[in-house]
């Protein structure tokens, strides 16, 4: 392990999103919304590299569900961003 290896414990502290998770290299943060109030996936990403600038984005997206109280970040309307590090292999 490098010190420049991200981890999810790290990117949970730093991005303070609704739900982030790891999955073969490649995380997943979430943001979910009721209204979006003009926020996009996009500004969310900007918000990943701000916080990592030596990261791939690999995919962004917006995810339009009906309200179900109590589901998960993932089964609700939400943002997504996900993205790999280049110092973890």
């Amino acid at each position: 392990m490098t010190d420049d290896t991200l981890t999810l414990k790290i990117v949970r502290g730093t991005l303070l999103a609704d739900s982030a998770s790891v999955k073969a290299n490649i995380f997943t943060v979430r943001e979910g919304f009721f209204f979006t109030h003009g926020y996009t996936a996009e500004m969310l990403a900007e918000r990943v590299l701000a916080a990592f600038p030596n990261v791939t984005i690999l995919e962004t997206g917006e995810v339009w569900k009906s309200f179900r109280g109590g589901a998960s970040v993932a089964a609700q309307s939400h943002w997504f961003v996900k993205f790999t590090a280049k110092g973890n292999s």
